[in-house]
C-alpha cells in the first residue's frame, strides 16, 4: 500500500472491521476525532502520540482484565476432562496461554512508556513501541488469532456453549457487559463468546493504526517520516491478516460442518485451513480417472474426494504446471506427484489460471514452513509472490508397488522424483543416505541393511549408478568382515580387499579381482588360522589356474589348480632351498613321482609318499655328482616367473584409472573412480535436517576414524587441481614435469597419489607377513617395475607433442624412461617390503659379509690398512701425535672419516641413483683424504682405490651390504650401466666378495 502525504482518506477504512456484517463489531471511544487534522497546522508529536498510546493501552488493559475475569476465568473452570471433546478443550487452554502473552506484553510495554511520560523525559520514535518493537507486537497478534481460529476450526465455540450455557443464562450479566442491546438480542452463547473474544482485540489493532497515521501525517516529509510509514503499513497488514485469517477460518468451520462426519474426523486438525474448493470455483480431474465428488485445497494438502474415499497429497510434493498433453488445442493443469500424475480442466479458462495460482501459492508457503503476511497480499516486501521451486526439499512416504514401497524419502525433488541430497528409510530397517538423480540413487551413498541371522548390519559406503551400486565403495559386513574395492550392478565387480577382523577365530583378507561377486582373475589370499597364502589365478570363488602357495613355516608350493586342488606336477620350495619337483596330493601332500632335490645339492628321483605317522617315504636313485651347481641353482629359483607374467596381475588397478581418464578427470568422476572421503561405522542414523537437506552420522567406535577406501586423508600444503590431464599438458619441460609429478605422487588428494596409495597398500599385502618369502623376490621386483613402466605410459598419453618430440633425441629419451622419471618417485613406497625380501634371499651371503666386518673391526687403523696392503704413504696418521707403537696398535676409526660417514648415508634412501651417487661421494671423499696425506692432487688408481675402499666399507659396517648391491643393480637403469658410477659399483661388489673371504671370517690375520 502506498502512502501518501495526506492519507485521512483511509480513516474511514482503518475504523470499520472489513467481514461480513456478522462479524462486525461496535467502535470502542478513541481519544482522537476520527476527522484527519489538517497537516500544516497539527502539533501532533512523538509525546502526544506516546501519550495517546498510554491512554489507549489502558483502556484496552482494563477491557482484557474484564474479559479474564468475567469471561475466560470461568471458560476454564468448565473445561472438564472429556475424551470426546479432547482437541476443543487443548485448543482452549491455547487459547488462554496466548491472550495472557498478549495481556503481558501490551502491559510492560504500557508501563515503560507511562513511567517515562511521568518522568517528563523527551520522547523519541524509540520509545513509541509500536514503532520500535512494530515486529515484536504484530507477532502476539499473529499468535493470539492464530490459536483463535484454531479453536475455531475445531469448534471450540459449540463446546463451549454446550459446558457454560447454563452458568452464562445465570449469569448473564457476565457476557451482556461486552454487548450492545442488539447484540443481547440476537447471539446465543457461542456468538457471543465468539464476538467477545476477539472483536475488542481486534478493535486495538485499529487504534494502533490510527495513531500512527495521525503521527505519520504531522511528521510528513521530514527524517522519520519513512520509520513511522513503515510501522503504519505493518499494522495496515495486520488488519488485513487478521480479516483473511477470520474468514478462512469461518469458511473451513462451514466445510466440516458440510461433509460426512468420517471424512471431517479425517482431514480436521486445528492448523488447516481450506484455500478452495471445486463448489467454489469448478473443477475437476481430467477423464481416465474416475469420478470425484469434491476437490478440496487446503494450506497443506490437495484433497479429492470421491463418497468416503480420500485421497491426499501432501503440497510439498506436489509439482504443478500447464500442458496441452491431452487436448493440444486446450491447457489443463498437470499435477505431478511421486508417484501419480494427472491432470485437472474446468470449462472456463479464468477458473483453470486461479486454481493454477492458489495452487501454487499454497505449495510455496508450505515449502517455506510459514503463511505469507498478509495472506493474500503482494507478497514479501511489496512483491509478487513468486512460484515453488522445481528443485526442494520435502518428505514423503511411498505407497504403491515397487522397490520404495513403504520407504519414507527426507531429501531434495526435482518435478517429483528425488534428485539430490536425500534419505530413504524402509520399514524393514533398510536405510540409503546420499546422492539422487531423476528418481534413483546415483552418486556417493550410505546404504544400510539389517541381518537377521548375524542380528547385526551390512553398511554399504559406494557410489551408485541408475539405482545400483556402480564404481569404488566400502562394505562393513555384519560378520566383521570389510570389503574395500569396485562394485558393478551391485555386486563386487573389478579389484577390491575383503578382510576379516583380526579378532575372529579364522581371519582372513583377500587382495584381488572380483567377477559377479566372486573371485575371479589374479589375487592374493591368506589365512591366518590355516597359515598359509595363496596368490595366483581364481575362478568364481575357487583357486583355478597357475599359483603358488605360501605357509608360515616358509614353505613355497607352485602348480596349477583345478575347481580348489592342486592338480598335476608341482614345484615345492623351502626356506633351507630343498626342492620337490613332482606330483602332489590336492591337500599338497606330496605323491607319486618326483625329485627331491637337498640343500646341499644330493637329489633323489623317484616315487614318493606321505602317510600319517610314517612321515615322508621315497623309493628311487640319490646322486650326489655335480651337487654344488646342483645346490646353487636351487639357491637361486624364484617362483611365479613363467605362469604369472606381471601384466596379468593388477589389470583391476589400472582399468578404472584410465576409465577415469577417458572421463575426463572431473572431479564428480574423481572420487567414483579412485576413492573418497568417509566416515567409518557400522549403523547409520539421521542427523537432524536443515535447509540444506538430508544428513547422516556415522555411530563409530570410541575413536572416530576418517579414511580413503585405500588412503588416509593428512593434511598438505599442495594444492590440487581436479583438472589432472589438464595439469600435466602445462608442464613445459622435463625438470618442471618432476617437480610436479614429484608432488602429486605425495598428495593422497592427486589421482596419481591416490593409485600409488592403491598400488603401495596391495605391494603390503602381497610381501609382507607370510609373503616376505625370498623365493617371491623377483615376482615382488618386477611389479614395481612394471608399477613405473605402466604409470609412465599413462603420463606420456597426456604430455605436451613437445615431449614427444624432445623424446627423439636420444639424450632425452634417456632422461624419459621410467628408471629415471617415474621410479624414483615411487619406489619409496614400495621399499620397507622389497629390501626386506632382498634381505631375506642375501640373508646367507650377509651372514658371511658380516663375519668378516666383525673380525676386521677389531683391528687398529694401521693393522688394517696393512693388511690391506694399503701403500703407507697413503695413510692419513702423520698428524697424531704417537710413537709408532702406539700408532701401530692404539688408533682406530680415525681414519678416512669423511668417507666413512658418506658411506653410511647408502642406507637412508631408497633411491638406487641416490645410492650411487653416494658410492660416488665417498669415493671423491677418499681421493680428497689421499690428496692431503700427499699434500697435492691424486687420483687413485684401481689397485689403490680397492683396499681403501674396503677399508672405508669395513669402518662404515652396513649390516645387509649384499641386499642394497643387489637391489641397486636389479633397479638402476639400464640405460646407466658403464661409466664411472658402474665401476665404483663394480668395485663396491669385489669389497663385498673380498671380506667374505674365509681368511678374514675365521680371522687369520698375519701377525
Amino acid at each position: 500500500m502506498k502512502i501518501a502525504g495526506n492519507i485521512g482518506f483511509l480513516l474511514p477504512v482503518l475504523m470499520s472491521h472489513p467481514g461480513s456484517s456478522s462479524q462486525r463489531s461496535t467502535s470502542f471511544s478513541i481519544p482522537f476525532s476520527s476527522s484527519p487534522p489538517d497537516p500544516a497546522g497539527s502539533h501532533f508529536k512523538e509525546k502526544s502520540a506516546a501519550r495517546s498510546l498510554v491512554e489507549t493501552d489502558k483502556t484496552f488493559l482494563d477491557s482484557l482484565a474484564d474479559i479474564n475475569t468475567n469471561v475466560l476465568h470461568h471458560l476454564l473452570h468448565h473445561n472438564t476432562v472429556d475424551q470426546k471433546w479432547h482437541s476443543q478443550m487443548t485448543q482452549l487452554l491455547m487459547l488462554n496461554e496466548k491472550f495472557h502473552a498478549l495481556w503481558d506484553q501490551t502491559g510492560e510495554m504500557c508501563k515503560t512508556l507511562k513511567r517515562l511520560i511521568q518522568q517528563d523525559k523527551p520522547v523519541s520514535l524509540q520509545d513509541i513501541y509500536i514503532i520500535s518493537n512494530k515486529t515484536g507486537v504484530q507477532e502476539v497478534y499473529i499468535q493470539y488469532f492464530s490459536s483463535f481460529t484454531n479453536f475455531l476450526v475445531v469448534e471450540g465455540f459449540d463446546y463451549l456453549s454446550k459446558k457454560t450455557s447454563c452458568y452464562f443464562k445465570k449469569n448473564k450479566v457476565n457476557l451482556n457487559k461486552f454487548l450492545t442491546n442488539s447484540q443481547k438480542a440476537e447471539n446465543s452463547v457461542s456468538v457471543s463468546l465468539y464476538r467477545i473474544l476477539h472483536e475488542r482485540i481486534r478493535e486495538q489493532v485499529n487504534q494502533y493504526t490510527l495513531i500512527l497515521t495521525r503521527l505519520y501525517e504531522t511528521t510528513h516529509k521530514t527524517a522519520s517520516s519513512e520509520v513511522i510509514r513503515d510501522a503504519l503499513k505493518g499494522f495496515v497488514d495486520l488488519q488485513m491478516y487478521i480479516n483473511q485469517v477470520l474468514d478462512e477460518a469461518s469458511g473451513t468451520n462451514a466445510l466440516w460442518k458440510s461433509l460426512e462426519r468420517k471424512v471431517t474426523d479425517v482431514l480436521r486438525i486445528p492448523e488447516r485451513r481450506l484455500r478452495e474448493e471445486s463448489r467454489n470455483i469448478p473443477i475437476s480431474v481430467s477423464p481416465g480417472r474416475s469420478g470425484h465428488d469434491r476437490i478440496l485445497l487446503f494450506d497443506d494438502v490437495f484433497v479429492l474426494l470421491q463418497g468416503s474415499d480420500i485421497h491426499c497429497y501432501d503440497l510439498t510434493s506436489l509439482w504443478i504446471e500447464f500442458t496441452t498433453e491431452e487436448n493440444p488445442s486446450r491447457r489443463s493443469l498437470k499435477v505431478t506427484s511421486p508417484e501419480e500424475l494427472f491432470t485437472l480442466s474446468a470449462k472456463e479458462p479464468q477458473h483453470e489460471a486461479v486454481w493454477q495460482w492458489k495452487l501454487n501459492q499454497a505449495i510455496r508457503q508450505c515449502l517455506a514452513g510459514k503463511r505469507d503476511f498478509p495472506l493474500w497480499g503482494k507478497g514479501v516486501n511489496g512483491r509478487s509472490p513468486s512460484s515453488p521451486p522445481i528443485s526442494r526439499f520435502s518428505a514423503y512416504t511411498f505407497k504403491n508397488e515397487g522397490r520404495f514401497k513403504n520407504a519414507v524419502y527426507e531429501g531434495h525433488w526435482n518435478k517429483g522424483v528425488p534428485h539430490g541430497k536425500g534419505t530413504l528409510r524402509w520399514d524393514d530397517e533398510r536405510n540409503y543416505t546420499g546422492d539422487f538423480r531423476d528418481g534413483k540413487e546415483h552418486g556417493f551413498g550410505v546404504c544400510v541393511v539389517p541381518r537377521k541371522e548375524t542380528e547385526g548390519y551390512d553398511c554399504y559406503k559406494c557410489h551408485w549408478k541408475d539405482g545400483r551400486m556402480h564404481g569404488y565403495g566400502i562394505c562393513e559386513y555384519s560378520n566383521n568382515t570389510v570389503y574395500r574395492g569396485y562394485f558393478k550392478d551391485n555386486l563386487r565387480h573389478g579389484f577390491g580387499i575383503l578382510e576379516g577382523c583380526r579378532t575372529d577365530s579364522k581371519p582372513l583378507r583377500y587382495v584381488g579381482h572380483w567377477e559377479n561377486d566372486k573371485k575371479t582373475g589374479y589375487g592374493v589370499w591368506e589365512s591366518i588360522d590355516s597359515g598359509e597364502s595363496y596368490r595366483g589365478m581364481w575362478l568364481e570363488d575357487q583357486r583355478h589356474g597357475h599359483g603358488i602357495v605360501v605357509t608360515q613355516s616358509g614353505l613355497c608350493y607352485k602348480g596349477i589348480f583345478n575347481s580348489d586342488k592342486l592338480t598335476g606336477k608341482g614345484i615345492l620350495l623351502s626356506e633351507d632351498n630343498s626342492l620337490y619337483e613332482g606330483e602332489f596330493t590336492e591337500d599338497l601332500m606330496l605323491k607319486g613321482k618326483g625329485k627331491l632335490t637337498f640343500p646341499n645339492g644330493f637329489t633323489i628321483e623317484g616315487v614318493f609318499s606321505n602317510t600319517f605317522g610314517n612321515g615322508l617315504q621315497a623309493s628311487g636313485i640319490l646322486k650326489t655328482v655335480g651337487h654344488e651347481e646342483t645346490a646353487e641353482s636351487v639357491a637361486q629359483l624364484q617362483m611365479g616367473l613363467h605362469g604369472l607374467p606381471v601384466e596379468k596381475r593388477w589389470t583391476g588397478i589400472y582399468e578404472p584409472f584410465v576409465e577415469y581418464l577417458q572421463a575426463g578427470s572431473t572431479e564428480e568422476s574423481d572420487e567414483s573412480f579412485l576413492g573418497f572421503h568417509i566416515e567409518t561405522g557400522r549403523t547409520m542414523r539421521k542427523t537432524p535436517n536443515n535447509n540444506n537437506g538430508a544428513g547422516i552420522i556415522a555411530e563409530t567406535h570410541t575413536e572416530v576414524t576418517t579414511e580413503y577406501l585405500f588412503c588416509n586423508r593428512e593434511p598438505e600444503e599442495f594444492s590440487v587441481s581436479t583438472d589432472f590431464i589438464e595439469n600435466l599438458k602445462k608442464q613445459p619441460d622435463y625438470i618442471l614435469l618432476q617437480q610436479y609429478l614429484e608432488k602429486s605422487f605425495q598428495s593422497s588428494k592427486h589421482p596419481l597419489g591416490k593409485i600409488l596409495q592403491t598400488q603401495a597398500l596391495v605391494f603390503q599385502a602381497t610381501y609382507s607377513g607370510m609373503g616376505a618369502n625370498k623365493h617371491l623376490l623377483t615376482m615382488a621386483q618386477e611389479e614395481v617395475k612394471y608399477h613405473a613402466k605402466k604409470l609412465l605410459e599413462i603420463i606420456r598419453d597426456y604430455l605436451p607433442e613437445s615431449f614427444n618430440k624432445e623424446c627423439e633425441d636420444k639424450e632425452t629419451r634417456d632422461e624419459m624412461n621410467c628408471y629415471t622419471l617415474v621410479l624414483p618417485l615411487i619406489l619409496p613406497k614400495f621399499y620397507p617390503e622389497l629390501s626386506m625380501l632382498y634381505m631375506l634371499y642375501h640373508e646367507q651371503g650377509d651372514a658371511l659379509y658380516w663375519q668378516g666386518i666383525v673380525h676386521l673391526g677389531l683391528l687398529s687403523d694401521a693393522k688394517l690398512l696393512e693388511f690391506l696392503d694399503v701403500q703407507k704413504h697413503l695413510w692419513p696418521l702423520k698428524d697424531l701425535q704417537l710413537t709408532a707403537n702406539q700408532r701401530y696398535s692404539q688408533v682406530k676409526d680415525q681414519c678416512f672419516h669423511s668417507a666413512i660417514e658418506c658411506f653410511q648415508k647408502i642406507s637412508t634412501t631408497a633411491d638406487p641413483r641416490d645410492k650411487i651417487d653416494t658410492l660416488f661421494r665417498t669415493f671423491e671423499e677418499i681421493e680428497k683424504t689421499v690428496s692431503w696425506v700427499l699434500d697435492r692432487e691424486y687420483k687413485l688408481p684401481m689397485d689403490d682405490l680397492l683396499p681403501l675402499l674396503i677399508y672405508v666399507v669395513s669402518r662404515a659396517r652396513i649390516q645387509h651390504l649384499g641386499a642394497e648391491l643387489h637391489l641397486i643393480r636389479d633397479m638402476m637403469d639400464p640405460c646407466g650401466i658403464g661409466g664411472i658410477y658402474d665401476f665404483l659399483l663394480t668395485a663396491l661388489e669385489s669389497c663385498y666378495q673380498h671380506i667374505q673371504k674365509e681368511d678374514i671370517r675365521q680371522a687369520r690375520f698375519p701377525d
